[in-house]
């Protein structure tokens, strides 16, 4: 995050835009998401006026900062979403926000940060919950659906991506053959890492434990979005996808992944939060149907990839609990790591006596909004 006072974090920036813009006059005229003196944000925006080649631009822009100091993710650089936003920019028509510029030297900020253009449209919001309010509830119930499968052509479209076609920077030869045997090596490495900050927790143990021994053939190697869901899509008044947002989970793998990441969110902001679903929405049946449409083949051990996305939710979970730990915002003694409500769905899946959720969540869920 960065702590630097907002006039100084204006001027640098202004000076840091002008060769990247190739522009002079270059100056930050708004700013949106900082709202004070050392106050920090992960992504801030602002409004830059500025003049190239005699004519005058005013621009909206997305600043993206590291956060260093309590990464979600293992080995976790801002440098992983511009490469794969400007990959995907270079060999698709998949919508990306256009990348301005990385920035890798912490001393220019405070924090390695990217710059990209600001992009119009509107994501599904997830609090509040979708299913109970907002502009996806207001829609005529034959118009809901539309969405859905907009964010699961997108989908199908990223994962049918020629990983060799620019996207080999994915493949860690350290972690195995590309695919889901290198994926499944990452996975680990970020829940030892997660492991080790805190107390250990038995259900993840055999969690992890059973993804290792019981991994499917996946002959398949497709490049992974990561973060397929609902809210990292911004939507255009068509209901079409104007914009692809959040790829700090890129890599590669098998396009299951992704799926099972989809269903798990959907059913997440449903059963999983004691929600009835909106009527109009697809199916899981009907999704996975449609997906295979858009991707040309039938998907395969779905029931072996709902547990890995349940799993690598849960590693989330843990990891926004330590980093509110971190902050002080609550006690080192919080059971919300071990028993949330992510949790309990992994325990059904696997067969496990679910944790009880309890105050301790509660009152970790008041202190991040949710």
């Amino acid at each position: 995050m960065i702590h630097a006072d907002n006039d100084v974090v204006i001027s640098t920036i202004e000076t840091w835009l002008a060769p990247r813009l190739n522009a002079r006059g270059v100056k930050i005229v708004g700013m949106q998401g900082r709202e004070g003196a050392g106050f920090s944000a992960e992504t801030f925006y602002i409004d830059v006026e500025y003049v190239k080649e005699g004519v005058e631009y005013q621009k909206a822009f997305a600043v993206r900062c590291q956060n260093r100091e309590s990464d979600l993710f293992v080995g976790a650089s801002i440098e992983l979403p511009y490469r794969v936003m400007e990959a995907v920019g270079k060999v698709s028509d998949v919508p990306v926000p256009e990348v301005i510029g990385l920035e890798m030297d912490p001393s220019v900020l405070g924090e390695p940060f990217l710059i990209m253009t600001k992009m119009p449209g509107r994501i599904v919001q997830q609090s509040p919950n979708y299913n109970v309010e907002g502009w996806v509830k207001e829609l005529p119930v034959s118009q809901r659906g539309m969405v859905w499968r907009s964010g699961l052509e997108v989908m199908a479209k990223i994962n049918s991506l020629d990983w060799q076609s620019g996207f080999e920077f994915l493949a860690n030869p350290k972690q195995g053959a590309p695919g889901l045997e290198g994926y499944l090596a990452w996975v680990k490495e970020w829940y030892d890492w997660t492991r080790e900050q805190g107390e250990p927790i038995p259900l993840m143990d055999t969690a992890m434990n059973y993804l290792l021994t019981n991994k499917p053939e996946a002959p398949h190697v497709s490049v992974l979005w990561g973060d397929p869901n609902s809210s990292n899509i911004l939507f255009d008044a068509d209901l079409g996808v104007g914009t692809v947002l959040d790829w700090e989970m890129a890599s590669l793998g098998t396009a299951e992944v992704d799926l099972a990441w989809w269903l798990f969110f959907d059913n997440l902001f449903s059963a999983g939060f004691g929600v009835e679903r909106m009527e109009g929405l697809p199916s899981r049946e009907e999704s996975i149907a449609y997906y295979e449409s858009q991707l040309g083949r039938k998907v395969e051990n779905m029931e072996y990839y709902d547990i890995l996305a349940t799993f690598r939710m849960s590693i989330v979970g843990v990891r926004a609990v330590d980093r509110q730990i971190k902050r002080n915002a609550i006690p080192a003694t919080t059971t919300a790591r071990s028993h949330q409500p992510i949790m309990a769905m992994l325990a059904a899946q696997l067969g496990e006596e679910p944790p009880i959720v309890g105050e301790d969540f509660a009152a970790f869920s008041r202190v991040i909004g949710m």
